[in-house]
């Protein structure tokens, strides 16, 4: 991060302060903290603290489940249609 875009907004969080406005500085000091630390690989919500293997094999049974329930179905008409005639 540049050292400009960092003396920028410590002005306008002085200029905040000045103005008696201390939440939205908290806030704006919070924010540029944030954009100064290492960003961490994003937790999606859906995999509510699973890992990424288990994510994995998750899917795969999904898909698997998936493909046998379309099976079953296509079986189920074509023995309809045979029967059926």
């Amino acid at each position: 991060m540049e050292k400009e875009y960092i003396k920028k907004n410590l002005k306008q969080i002085k200029q905040l302060l000045e103005e008696d406005s201390p939440y939205i500085a908290k806030e704006r000091i919070g924010f540029l903290i944030d954009e100064l630390e290492p960003k961490k690989e994003r937790q999606y919500r859906s995999r509510q603290g699973r890992s990424d293997k288990q994510y994995e094999s998750n899917l795969k049974v999904m898909t698997y489940g998936c493909f046998g329930l379309g099976a079953i179905l296509l079986m189920m008409i074509l023995w309809g249609v045979v029967t059926n005639g």
